[in-house]
Formats: C-alpha cells, structure tokens, sequence
C-alpha cells in the first residue's frame, strides 16, 4: 500500500487534474496500485515499464478517442487490468494500424486472436516453440507472435495485448496444461482461447488465484455506492469490539452481497467468544422473513439438488442442475436420471433442452411421492418445443406433491448416436413441513412448580404442575424458528382459565397469542420465535406435555440462503463461501 500512495502521489503532484476529473482519478488509482511492483515488458524483463508514461499514454489516447468504451465506462478496478499490460506503446499502436477488418469495434476486439497469429509448435524453419530460437532470438512482442506464430501462451497474450491497445481491459489466465485469456465484453467478463470452465481458471490478482471472482467483483463494480460503503464497514469492523463485528459485517454484505472479502470475514467474528447469541438471531432475522417470503414463490427447485445417473456420474448430473455443463449418454439404448428435490415439492412445470439430434424422441417423467411408488406424470406427447437444434421443452407440472423425479428416455432421435441434455429446469415450490422444535429443549418455570424437564422430554409419561394460579414455563428453543403451533397436552381435569403464549427472536420485541379453550393447540401462523413462554391464569395447570411445531433454522443455514440468493449466477463462489460458513465453528 505505501508503494502505491507514493506513486498516486506523485502521480497528482504531476497532473493535478486528477483530484478534479473522475476519469483521471480511476486512470491514476489503477496505475498506482498495479505498478506498486514493478512491471516488465515481454521483451525486455529487465527494462521495467514506466508508470508516469503508461498513464500519460492512456489518458493522451482517451482525449484523442482513440481507445473502446469500456476505458470510459470502467472503475478503477477494470483499468486495471489495461494499465498492468506489458506491451509497450509502439506495440499497442502497431496493434491499431493492424486490427483485422470487422474486429475494430469493442464486442469483437477480444476475439482477434487466430486472425493475428497462427497455432506453430515449430516455426517455419522448424525449430520447437521451447527453444529460444524459435523467435530467432528477436524480442517477443506482439508484431513476433504475429509474424512467427506461437502456441496457447502466445495466443492468449496476443488477444490480451488487443485488447489493451484500445483500453479494454483483459488478462491471460492459466487452466490446466493450458493458458487462456479474459476479456471485458459488453459489461461482463468472458473467456477466450479457452479448454476449462471458470472453476478451472486462475490469475494471481484474484484471491486464492481463482479467476472466477473476476465475475464476482465485476458484479460489485456495478453498485459503486453499496461496494464502497460494504469495504469501510469491513475495514470499521476491525476497529469495533469484537462482539459487534458481526453484525457490521452482516450489515455490509446486505449493503453489496457481491463483496465476497466480508463474507469471509464473517467466519472470524461470528466464531468470537462475546458474541451474544441474542446479536446473531437478531442480525439473521431479516433473511430468514426474506426467504420465507421467496419461498412461496415459483423458482427453479432442482437447482443445487442431488442428481444422480448411471451414465455420466454424479458430479455431471451437479453441474447441469446449476446450469454450468452439458451431460451425454454415449451408446445406450436407455438413458435414465433421477433427481432428489430434497422436499416434497409441488412441481409447476419441467423444462430440458437438449443438444442438436442427440435428443430423446420417446421418454417419460415418473415422480415419487411421500407415500407411493414412481408414478408416470408425463411423455413426449405432452412436450411444447421452442426451436429445432437446441430445442427447448417445456412440459407442464402435475398435482401430485413430489420428493424425487425419475427422467426415462426410450429412443433417440435424428442421427445421433446418444442422449445430451445441456439445461433441466424444475420450476416449483418446494414444502417445507413442521416438526416439534421443542423436544430436549432448555425449559424455565415459575417458582414452586414441579420440573419442567418432563414438559419437552416428548413421552407424556410425566406430570407438570404449575402449583400457582399464575404459573409460567419458557421454552429456549435455541434457534430461530419459524412456528406453526404450540400443542398442550393437559392432565384430564386439570388446565388454567386462560393461556397466553409470548415469543420473540434473541432480544426483539414480544408477540403474543391467546389461547381458546379448550387451550389444546395455539396457531401461531409460522411466526419467528427462539424463545416461547407460555403463562397460564386461573385453575390448576398440569401438563403431560407440551410441543412447539415449527420448523427450525440454524444461522449457518441462514447464512448459506443469503449467499445462495446472491450468487445463483456465480456457483463457484458460491460453493466456496458455503465452505467458508460449514467451517464456522459456532454453535446455536
């Protein structure tokens, strides 16, 4: 950091402009922070890159309109990645003066790369690319690679140097045995000259080296306001007690979900000794009432799920379901799938879209219930098709409540030799159903009653008296818990004139029902609560028992909905931080 204040310093001191205009200032940030290690050109490592003349160069260019709209559009962070290019400025101008006819535009740049250098393991006197006379011991530059050819690395970097000569930014990345490169096209950054899928993808400018936060933080980029603000909290955290990081933390990742660097840092801070469980339920509550909301609405349900076949293993079935890859069942004369919803799920309808003839003509859907066998729900005679090569089919749900669908494929059509599918898309509502989140429970009572152990115990073997007229008992059900119902179960004879039932989440606000007699079950409308206290008036109270209905939510849990929510676009990272949180060590 001090190396890159001193150069933004000095940058400032030379163009004063730069505290005015804002192009400049991200021109001025980008330059600094890549040059605070020094930069070597391709051809000559030893002679490092002049900072003050790189940022002069691009900012000459951009008054003379010579550079793409995304060096105009881009934050500090994508100049980046144009700043840090180690071609030089006659490399970059000579790349203009030889764009190829039709790539001069800032959505076909990136792809210049078989049109400016030829794939030669030898070149034409036959001399192999690993040797140094390949390049006739000529500096390696842009105009080389062009004129001499070059394999994975010099495509990648020749496509990447293109780029950068108009201010779009781009970078090589590495993916196994293998150099690819990315590129900023049309507000997102995509892949070139690639043979691995992001999960595969890696640059050291990115954390952990993996290149698939490059989407990540260019999704952020998005809301500047919401990003900035998401960094001073995290850097604010570090500052506060340590039993308030966590909710500054959670706070800042509601203020930009995108800023993966505070997700991470929530792993520390909930893992903090003082933290009061009361801080955690409170701060998770928002998320928990967002996502029982969405959870009435129609999604996608089969995503994430557990897919499973024979063919083309468990991992494939993974990658399709999150839409990230096709799968492909060579040589059978059937090609069967199944997926696990995880609930009972109603299912509204079912869309496959299969990959040019290797489609099945002839297939049924089966779907398992709570309580039956695989049933057949549908064929492909009740199959809408949109398009003819990729076609996409779309099936219409059914009614039977369904934990697991069963794909059956009969017959493949066309001259294909086997079934690929290269997107499945369950839309549904899945049915998440009460159980008792009381059972074993911590229990507190009033003064003088017997031991309310034996109220949660889940037996009705025992008996609970309150031994008052106003008698009381607390359950501490430790989690947040969405509840359905709180069931008495009263010693014949024996029950109050009144019931009233409190619950709150951590340290919130009380709600309260009031039971009707004859006080054997309290709705109460699958609202939040970690405590229930239950206060009887009048009469003599004697429980066997009693059960809170609901459905139970640990905060890990609730902290994986908001990243799922987040980062349904962006699976590996995804994945990643739902490792980050499984290795939280707290405990409800």
């Amino acid at each position: 950091y001090q190396e890159a204040l001193e150069i933004l310093r000095d940058l400032i001191q030379e163009d004063p402009a730069i505290k005015e205009e804002a192009l400049r200032l991200r021109l001025a940030v980008a330059t600094a922070v890549v040059f605070s290690t020094p930069v070597g050109g391709f051809g000559f490592k030893r002679l490092k890159i002049d900072w003050m003349a790189r940022y002069h160069t691009y900012m000459r260019w951009s008054q003379e309109g010579i550079l793409y709209s995304p060096f105009y559009e881009g934050t500090a962070w994508h100049l980046r990645f144009v700043v840090a290019s180690r071609s030089r400025e006659e490399e970059h101008i000579w790349a203009r003066e030889n764009t190829p006819e039709g790539y001069d535009n800032p959505n076909k740049i990136g792809d210049t790369n078989f049109k400016m250098i030829n794939y030669k393991l030898n070149n034409d006197d036959g001399i192999f690319i690993g040797l140094l006379e390949y390049y006739y011991y000529i500096p390696i530059c842009l105009k080389a690679w062009h004129d001499i050819g070059g394999v994975c690395g010099s495509i990648s970097t020749m496509s990447a140097g293109m780029c950068h000569a108009y201010g779009v930014p781009a970078a090589t990345v590495g993916q196994p045995g293998h150099c690819a490169y990315v590129w900023y096209r049309n507000g997102n950054w995509q892949l070139g000259n690639s043979v691995s899928d992001w999960a595969e993808t890696f640059h050291g400018d990115m954390y952990m080296g993996r290149a698939y936060f490059f989407p990540v933080m260019n999704e952020a980029q998005k809301n500047l306001e919401g990003y900035r603000l998401s960094e001073k909290m995290r850097i604010i955290s570090r500052l506060a007690n340590p039993e308030d990081r966590f909710e500054i933390l959670e706070d800042a990742t509601t203020e930009c979900p995108y800023n993966f660097a505070v997700w991470l840092d929530l792993k520390g801070a909930i893992n903090e000794p003082n933290l009061q469980k009361e801080t955690v339920q409170n701060v998770l509550l928002p998320t928990l009432l967002k996502q029982q909301e969405k959870e009435t609405q129609v999604s996608d349900i089969a995503r994430e799920k557990v897919g499973t076949s024979e063919c083309f293993g468990d991992d494939r079935m993974k990658k399709l379901l999150v839409g990230l890859g096709s799968v492909q069942c060579k040589d059978q004369e059937t090609f069967d799938f199944e997926v696990d919803l995880g609930k009972p799920s109603t299912i509204k309808e079912v869309k496959i879209k299969w990959i040019g003839f290797n489609r099945g003509v002839e297939y049924g859907i089966y779907a398992l219930g709570e309580d039956s066998d695989y049933v057949l729900v549908r064929t492909h005679k009740d199959e809408k098709v949109e398009g003819w090569w990729y076609p996409l089919i779309t099936l219409d749900g059914w009614d039977m409540t369904t934990t697991k669908i069963k794909f059956h494929m009969t017959k493949k059509g066309g001259r294909a030799n086997s079934f690929a599918i290269t997107k499945l898309i369950v839309m549904g509502v899945c049915h998440d159903f009460p159980g008792d989140v009381s059972k074993g429970k911590p229990v507190k009572e009033n003064p003088g009653s017997s031991d309310p152990v034996t109220l949660v115990d889940g037996t009705n073997s025992t008996i609970w008296n309150g031994n008052s007229e106003t008698s009381w008992f607390e359950i501490n059900l430790k989690r947040i818990c969405a509840l359905d119902n709180i069931e008495f179960f009263w010693v014949d004879g024996a029950k109050p004139e009144n019931v009233k039932v409190v619950y709150k989440v951590g340290s919130g606000q009380d709600a309260q029902k009031l039971g009707e007699d004859p006080f054997e079950k309290v709705p109460l409308s699958m609202d939040c609560g970690t405590t229930v206290r239950v206060e009887m008036f009048g009469g003599n109270a004697a429980l066997k028992g009693v059960k809170a209905c609901g459905i139970s939510h640990t905060a890990k849990n609730i902290l994986k909905m908001k990243v799922s929510n987040a980062y349904k676009d962006f699976y590996n990272v995804e994945m990643f931080l739902y490792t980050s949180i499984n290795n939280m060590t707290y405990e409800d």
